[in-house]
């Protein structure tokens, strides 16, 4: 099975992100957009794993994430990887930074402990809203700057992530979540 560890973001916080976006796609390039259904901060990628690894893998995340306080978030910036002239990663970022990687971290270290061998790729803290094929030209950059840079989402709580299972098809990945893990109170 493919699977994640991730948090959802609440719809009344990502509708105002989604529709800032959708008034200015028509002014960009072609781009694979996420679904607002589908849209989540990834703290580890998991790959394919041995249905097995369940029953190893989530007493862990549950003690390192259980040592984790809540917090309240925003979703506030935007960007792209690698970096704006050879974007091919357009996204939104999250705020307090400092929680959010604590966060990741416990997620990290637990998937670790667990066995799982993780990309080795630095976390960033940041909600994808699209992926560039062809590179976009210096104007629908700043076009895609313009609509985001200046906003700043409602606060939101940070009580729990989810170990997510996910099936690829056509229309787009199919992610089921297959449990919740707390922060502290």
């Amino acid at each position: 099975m493919r699977l994640f560890i991730a948090m959802s973001f609440p719809e009344a916080v990502l509708r105002p992100v989604n529709e800032r976006t959708a008034r200015v796609k028509s002014k960009l390039p072609p781009a694979a957009w996420v679904r607002p259904g589908s849209q989540h901060l990834t703290f580890a990628f998991l790959g394919e794993q041995n249905e097995s690894l369940l029953e190893k893998l989530m007493p862990l995340v549950e003690k390192s994430v259980g040592a984790v306080p809540k917090f309240e978030g925003t979703i506030a910036g935007c960007g792209f990887f690698p970096n704006p002239r050879h974007a091919r990663v357009g996204w939104v970022g999250v705020r307090p930074e400092e929680s959010f990687n604590a966060l990741a971290k416990a997620v990290r270290d637990a998937v670790q402990e667990a066995g799982v061998t993780l990309d080795g790729a630095e976390f960033r803290a940041h909600l994808t809203l699209m992926r560039i094929r062809d590179r976009w030209p210096p104007a629908c950059i700043e076009t895609f700057h313009a609509a985001l840079r200046d906003f700043t989402s409602a606060p939101f709580a940070v009580e729990r992530v989810t170990l997510f299972s996910s099936v690829l098809n056509p229309n787009g990945a199919v992610h089921t979540a297959l449990r919740d893990f707390a922060l502290s109170a």
